[in-house]
């Protein structure tokens, strides 16, 4: 799952990103409201971390804007716009969260889960292909029961692969998917990436190459 940062306070944006990356999330973070206009359009992002008090272009005009053209991106501001009348006017808006700052950045990634879980379409979080299961929300792989140690990214490609289970994907989609915008991950990354995925869970991960397309998770696996 893939979040963004719009806070213009460079010290929580770092560990907001730190802390969500740490609990398997793909993280990008910009520091102005037109960046943040910006990576709304080029990406598609499962959540919003939304600072009202953005240099360039507010915060409730970025909302604004996303619930007027009727994007349903979950949205939580975290602003230290803290009287009552303004965390009205933020929900009233369209946010499905108010965080007001200073705040925990544990408190923070647990409102994250809790509104993903919200506003997961899916009556479960819960993604599987035959013995492999993926907890979308507690960011937990298991294989028959047992839980499987992942890295970020690895995780972020297998979560991806299994979304897009019986459709080719391409080594660039999934880097493009799975990779910050300062992260720097390249498409002959994604086979590393993909060897030791294989390597973790053997003919359990039917994971086939099509040569010169990319790779094709079997359906129904």
């Amino acid at each position: 799952m893939r979040v963004l940062i719009a806070e213009d306070n460079a010290t929580l944006s770092e560990g907001l990103g730190r802390k969500l990356r740490g609990a398997g999330y793909s993280v990008d973070a910009v520091g102005d409201g037109a960046d943040a206009e910006a990576a709304l359009a080029a990406q598609d992002y499962d959540l919003l971390l939304l600072d009202l008090g953005l240099p360039g272009i507010d915060g409730i005009e970025i909302l604004a804007g996303l619930r007027g053209r009727r994007r349903q991106l979950p949205v939580m501001i975290i602003s230290a716009r803290d009287r009552v009348e303004q965390r009205i006017e933020g929900l009233e808006t369209g946010a499905d969260d108010y965080l007001c700052k200073p705040f925990s950045l544990d408190e923070a990634v647990a409102r994250v889960r809790a509104l993903i879980r919200r506003r997961n379409l899916q009556p479960t979080s819960l993604l599987s292909h035959g013995p492999i299961a993926l907890d979308q929300i507690a960011r937990v792989v298991r294989l028959d029961g047992v839980p499987v140690a992942l890295q970020r990214r690895e995780l972020a490609i297998l979560e991806f692969l299994m979304l897009n289970a019986g459709r080719v994907v391409s080594k660039a989609q999934i880097a493009e998917r799975v990779a910050g915008f300062e992260d720097d991950l390249n498409p002959q990354a994604v086979e590393t990436y993909v060897s030791r995925l294989r390597s973790k869970f053997g003919p359990a991960l039917a994971l086939g190459t099509i040569r010169g397309l990319g790779y094709l998770l079997a359906d129904g696996g």
